[in-house]
């Protein structure tokens, strides 16, 4: 009976664990790649979801204070503004498109777009720099 306790705590610890993985992903890569600790982002609907629970981004409806657009389909919103894509399709169409974190088949996948990291004066790490074109 001691065993299955156990069993259930570690299976339901890594479950959850799991729940957060993109805001995680996010608030790791982020803040490195625009060189501060506190981001103000200006998210879509969908991506609203993921961000509520982070210590490190202060959501915005206002996209002139946002320091980042997050999403998928904005391409009129803060039109300015550097832009991380949700998939793949607005990373590519998108001109303010610096990098993209999306699905597919399952796997997660993540691409950043070299010339728009200059264009916007970023930061991206050594170890980010074999996913950018």
């Amino acid at each position: 009976m001691k065993k299955l306790l156990i069993l259930l705590i570690f299976l339901s610890s890594t479950l959850f664990a799991g729940e957060n993985y993109e805001l995680k992903l996010y608030e790791k890569i982020l803040p490195i790649i625009f060189q501060t600790d506190k981001l103000v982002v200006y998210v879509d609907s969908s991506s609203k979801e993921i961000f509520k629970n982070s210590n490190i981004f202060t959501i915005t409806s206002d996209c002139d204070k946002a320091t980042v657009v997050i999403g998928k389909n904005l391409k009129k919103s803060c039109p300015d503004k550097p832009f991380f894509a949700t998939s793949h399709r607005s990373f590519e169409n998108l001109e303010n498109s610096f990098g993209v974190f999306y699905w597919r088949n399952g796997i997660p996948n993540i691409k950043f777009n070299s010339s728009n990291i200059i264009k916007f004066n970023l930061f991206l790490p050594q170890s980010l720099k074999k996913y950018s074109h």
